[in-house]
Parts: structure tokens; sequence; C-alpha cells
């Protein structure tokens, strides 16, 4: 009997389970039959976690644009260097959702071509439900235009170690390390923020600035210094000769190194700011860019000359100048006239100079051993060269008068020579240079015209010419 009871128990219990997975099955399909008319959005689908079965595409796209809206009001990318922070909108990156994507790639869930893979799909998302990724972006011109303004922020440029001068003693500062923005890594990092949603910490890569205090070992005192006035100047000379001076400030020339000084300067034009000023072209006083250039060449010559340091290249102007005695000043011309040093010496030696709109200066430092004499200049006139005399003829003046056309003047020829003196007494004296300033001819003018000719061409032209100003006037 217990059997028989027992066997009826195990066959209502299997009875039950086939009932109930008879009945599932057929919910399943009355549940699939009813959703897949629907033509909303299927049950157990999100998109980012936001529950959009149910809904009607533009249902959809309406919560999703709203809760991203506001999820991302204040939304910034954080990034950091060392301990400051840098914050960049959103907005300012130019954040983009494609939302339409995300929703219609939600609504084709569970309606593809093939009805048994819909049957699973539909069922199964309501069990495990579906969540639908946001295709996030920003905009790559905004994205560099954001980078370029940061950028600016993070830059540092690298500060060469420098010498100051402390109760006539030269004091080293130390250099500091530049830094610029990795731009190529920082877009990288920021283009994948959306995916990790973490700080940035910002790349960064050192600039090495191009003078160590180390590079400064040996030097210990000042050398030379020398100095020309140019108050007198016109304002576009003045700022040529500033200019001119800034590229010298700070050199250092280490042992065995050549110093050019048109490769220093580089091109003399007006995109570099130089003006245009008074200069001397084939003698003759003329206008053109970088007047003035030659008194910084030549106020740096005099500061090296007395700094003992080797002159490899130097050429006098071919008519003298008045800001230094003759046999003491250096021309330069572009691809034509150069100055050039050497410092053979086995310490570096350093230029500092200083222009303030009346004084030019130039100042050398280095090392002790270098300075074991005190140095004069001296300039010997060799010779005077007289103007030769033109004579010109003209039918424009008058027999019997003579006009000068040009003055003239004279020609000189030095020799400068350097002078080393100890304790008061000249030890050693060495030849500089020769400095040859050509002679300008004289020229004039003798009359051959006829003087009534003349007063007749004289009337004719006052005439023609006040014939011209009644036309422009009754023109006007």
């Amino acid at each position: 009997m217990e059997k028989y009871i027992d066997l009826l128990k195990a066959k209502d219990k299997k009875t039950v389970i086939t009932t109930v997975i008879a009945f599932f099955i057929l919910f399943t399909f009355i549940y699939y039959a009813h959703e897949v008319r629907e033509t909303h959005i299927h049950h157990g689908v999100k998109i980012e976690n936001i529950k959009v079965s149910g809904l009607s595409q533009k249902e959809a796209i309406k919560k999703v644009e709203e809760a991203k809206e506001e999820e991302n009001k204040n939304a910034q990318v954080t990034l950091k260097l060392n301990d400051k922070n840098y914050f960049i909108p959103f907005k300012e990156l130019g954040y983009n959702v494609d939302i339409e994507d995300a929703v219609d790639r939600a609504y084709n869930v569970g309606r593809t071509k093939n009805p048994f893979k819909n049957f699973f799909v539909i069922v199964g998302t309501t069990v495990f439900h579906k969540n639908i990724e946001l295709y996030e972006s920003f905009n790559k011109e905004s994205v560099n235009i954001a980078i370029d303004k940061l950028e600016e922020n993070i830059y540092k440029k690298p500060k060469d170690a420098n010498l100051t001068i402390k109760e006539k003693e030269p004091i080293i500062e130390s250099e500091k390390l530049g830094r610029t923005l990795d731009i190529k890594k920082t877009k990288e990092e920021i283009n994948g923020y959306l995916e990790k949603r973490e700080e940035i910490e910002l790349p960064v890569i050192d600039i090495q600035p191009k003078i160590y205090k180390h590079d400064f070992n040996g030097i210990d005192t000042l050398l030379s210094e020398f100095s020309t006035k140019y108050s007198a100047s016109i304002a576009n000379r003045k700022e040529n000769i500033a200019i001119g001076a800034s590229f010298f400030d700070g050199i250092l020339v280490k042992p065995d190194m050549e110093v050019s000084f048109n490769e220093t300067v580089g091109d003399i034009n007006e995109d570099r700011g130089f003006k245009s000023a008074g200069v001397i072209i084939n003698g003759e006083l003329d206008s053109g860019i970088g007047g003035g250039i030659c008194q910084v060449s030549t106020t740096l010559y005099n500061a090296i000359i007395r700094a003992d340091l080797d002159v490899v290249e130097r050429i006098n102007h071919t008519r003298p100048v008045n800001y230094v005695p003759l046999g003491t000043d250096a021309a330069v011309v572009s691809g034509y006239k150069d100055l050039k040093f050497k410092n053979s010496s086995k310490y570096p030696v350093y230029i500092k100079s200083y222009a303030d709109g009346d004084n030019l200066e130039f100042k050398i430092f280095g090392n002790k051993e270098l300075k074991k004499y005190d140095i004069n200049i001296v300039p010997k006139l060799v010779s005077v060269n007289n103007p030769r005399e033109i004579k010109q003829y003209s039918t424009s003046i008058p027999v019997g008068r003579t006009d000068v056309k040009k003055s003239g003047a004279k020609g000189y020829y030095y020799e400068t020579y350097r002078e080393f003196v100890e304790n008061g007494e000249i030890v050693k004296s060495e030849k500089l240079s020769n400095s040859n300033y050509i002679a300008k001819d004289r020229v004039v003018v003798i009359g051959e015209g006829d003087p009534d000719e003349i007063r007749e061409r004289k009337l004719a032209k006052e005439k023609r010419a006040k014939e011209q100003k009644q036309e422009k006037l009754s023109m006007n």
C-alpha cells in the first residue's frame, strides 16, 4: 500500500513539473507572440543603464538626451600636473554622443530577419536584459584648440645659467629646466577619457637649457669692458643697436670656440625688427636697413681686444666713424664683412651687453689667469692721403663760374697695436691690425654755358611750371 502511495506521489510530482513546464512554454510563446507585434523597444533593453523598454524610438531619444544632458551638464576633464589641476569642460572639447544610433540599435534588438533568433533574443532579454553602449566622442578640432590653450599654461621656458655682478664680483646663478606639453600623448589621453572617466596625469617633456652652471667653471673675474655713446642717434638707429646688442647678451664662449658676428645676429631685415637708418655704402653716407649695427660690432670688437681674445677676422669701415678712434672700428656687412673672434684659452668666456638708449656697453668675464696684464690699445697714424680733384664741365653753369659738387675728404692709413702693461711697464707689444680709410674725391663743376641761353632756359622752365600748376588748378 505504501509503495502504491509513493508511486502516486511521484507520478503527481512529475505531472506538476510537466504542467509547469508546459505552462511556461505556453506563456513564453504567448509573450513572444504579443511582444513581437509591438512597435516599442522590447522589454529588458537599456541604453547605458537607462531603461528604454516599452518606449517608442522618439520617446527613447528624448529620455536618453535628458539623462545625458543632466549627467554631463557640469562634466569636465580633470588633468593634473604635480599639485596643480586643470579642468576642461566637455563643451569646450566639442562633446558629442550619438543617441539616435544607440536608440536605433536598441529598437532593433529582436528585430532581425531570423524569427528563430528573434524569439530567443526577445525572451532572453526579458530575463537577462540587454544594455546598449552609447558612442561618445570629442570633436577633433575642439580638442586641438583646447590642448593649444593648455600648452600655453603648461609651457615654461628653460632658464640658462647666468652670471650677475655683485660688488664687482661675478655671481653664477643656476640653470632651470623648462617644460612643454607632450601634445600627442595628451590628445590620446583626452580622446580616451570617455571610456575610463579617470583623472589624467599630464605628460610633459623637459626642455634642457643651453647653458649649465658647470659651464661657468673657471670664470671668476671681469676681463674687459668697453662702451660707446649713441644718445644723439635717431630712434630707428637706437632700436637697431639695442636689437643687435641683445644677440650677444649672455653668450658663453667655450674654449676653442669661434664666434661670428654675422652668424650670431643672422639676417638683418624688417621682419626681424630692424629699421632703416644711416649706413656707409661705398664710402658715402646712405640709408639702409640695420643702420647702427656696425656700432655694435665695433663696441664688441674693442671689448674683445682688451680681453686678449684672438681676432680671426676684422675689417675697418671705408670711411672714419665718430664713435671710436680711427684704427679701432670693425665694420660688418652680411656676406661681405664679418667680425670673428676665438677663445683660445682653456677657460670659458662670458659676454654681457647693455644698451640703454644712451650708452652701448660690453663686459667680458673670464679667468684671472687671462688678466695677467693691463691692456692698452694704441692706434698709430702711418699716412694721410689727400683727395684727388675731379673736374666736370657743364653748359648749365655760366662760363667763368665753378661749383663744388663734392668737397672731398682725406684718407688715412693706421696701424693699431696692443700693449701689455705690468706694474706700469710695457712688457710686450703686438700689432693688431691695419686700417685703410679711403680718401673721397673732391668734385668741381666748371661752367661752359652761355649766360643768355641759361637765362632763357630758366625762364622757359619757370613758365612751364606755372602753366602746369594752372592746369592742375583748373582740373580741380
